[in-house]
């Protein structure tokens, strides 16, 4: 679910600059003012006058559901192909909570019960009122339902923070100051679970208050178009672009989804030249995936993807930008399909176990003066170069915190310069 989280990465070397579109390219383009549908903006019938007396009801009867089997009852109303999808859920997530309350049904009863139904609260509006279309630069929404909170209470239920990790919060602290004077912050990092959205504000929410609130995601297609994980999205602040991967879906739509990945290129610039932005954006443009031999190595990045990100943060008129590899062991709380798919309505598990960030140290991008472009030869490509060496930061700062985010694990000792995060205020007792 976008708890399943709500920001799956793409590569941004399917975002073009504005003078990357042929004279073609550009009439196939709809014209400005005419209404665009990409799978990023839901095509939306006329408003029906009951809609809101329709949503409002249906609210009021997930309001009144008493336990999991209304839950499931109400899960069965879904679209078909959503059904055993969210059924599924439904078990492997009362599993795990019966392993985070050590045992207590009534306790993994009202946990499951209170969870699901602000998430079916959540979809009553995607179902039976008009889906949400996601602009190029989409604002988490916070009222009147507050769908931060929402995944916050998902996600950070299944997080084992006693075998969790925060490695170097001094970073972190340095990041939040460099925002605080109006810097740029960009994050490159990997990317595991449809919850990577939710990690940053959860294991930092008490030790660096506000940070996560302040994250913008680089997200694709899937988690602004799948039933399950838009909610979730609904709740974060997005670039919305569509990878390669699926610029070609649908011929149909390849030219709005050109013109809105274009859009999102602006916006990127208009928000870098504000100051006091920062993103995460992982350059893979898709989730890590376990090897046969059962180990997990981040995912290669697309150099276009990092290159871009260099270019726009140091583009004339941008607010001074930082650079951090950022490495995330959150794979098992919401394991990927062990291949990667096209269609919408994967399998969803869920796990009860630790999830660990770590920012591994600025880096200077500039190629006259960074480490990573010593020794170049002027022929020699330096976006690959620089995707390499940030690329193996991460690696190097995954490898130190792995060991939390195995399922059934035992303690986990804290790398060196790592602290254990706090359970936040936004995660409910139960």
């Amino acid at each position: 679910m976008a708890a399943l989280a709500s920001a799956s990465a793409v590569s941004l070397g399917a975002l073009p600059r504005a003078s990357a579109l042929s004279r073609q390219q550009r009439r196939a383009v709809p014209a400005r003012g005419r209404r665009v549908v990409t799978r990023a903006a839901v095509e939306t019938a006329e408003k029906d006058p009951l809609e809101d007396l329709k949503v409002g009801a249906a609210k009021l009867v997930i309001s009144l559901l008493p336990n999991e089997g209304g839950l499931r009852w109400v899960g069965g109303l879904l679209p078909s192909k959503f059904k055993s999808t969210f059924d599924g859920l439904v078990t492997s997530y009362k599993k795990q909570m019966l392993l985070a309350l050590k045992g207590d049904e009534e306790r993994a009863g009202r946990a499951l019960t209170s969870i699901f139904k602000d998430m079916l609260t959540a979809y009553s509006g995607q179902i039976i009122g008009t889906p949400f279309e996601f602009p190029s630069h989409h604002l988490a929404i916070r009222e009147p339902f507050d769908y931060y909170q929402m995944a916050n209470a998902y996600i950070g239920s299944l997080i084992e923070f006693d075998r969790s990790i925060l490695r170097y919060p001094e970073r972190w602290t340095k990041v939040q100051e460099q925002l605080a004077a109006g810097d740029n912050v960009i994050m490159l990092g990997n990317h595991q679970s449809e919850g990577d959205a939710a990690f940053i504000p959860l294991l930092t929410e008490v030790s660096h208050p506000g940070l996560g609130e302040q994250v913008t995601y680089v997200a694709g297609d899937r988690v602004v178009t799948d039933l399950l994980c838009k909610p979730f999205s609904m709740g974060k602040n997005l670039l919305c672009v569509h990878s390669k991967k699926h610029m070609d879906d649908d011929p149909s739509l390849k030219s709005a989804k050109m013109k809105q990945n274009l859009n999102t290129v602006k916006e990127m610039q208009r928000l870098l030249k504000k100051g006091g932005l920062l993103i995460w954006i992982a350059p893979a443009g898709g989730r890590d995936r376990r090897a046969p031999d059962g180990t997990i190595t981040p995912d290669n990045w697309d150099p276009a993807a990092v290159e871009m990100m260099r270019k726009l943060g140091t583009k004339k008129g941008a607010a001074k930008t930082h650079y951090y590899p950022l490495a995330m062991a959150t794979y098992d709380i919401m394991p990927p399909p062990a291949t990667k798919e096209k269609s919408i309505g994967e399998e969803r598990v869920v796990n009860f176990t630790g999830a660990g960030l770590s920012l591994g140290e600025e880096i200077d991008v500039d190629p006259a003066t960074g480490e990573w472009a010593k020794g170049l030869g002027e022929d020699a490509d330096k976006a690959e170069a620089l995707t390499k060496y940030v690329l193996a930061k991460v690696v190097d700062e995954y490898r130190a915190i792995e060991a939390c985010n195995v399922p059934g694990g035992g303690p986990v000792a804290l790398p060196e310069g790592a602290v254990r995060p706090t359970r936040p205020p936004s995660v409910p007792v139960f």
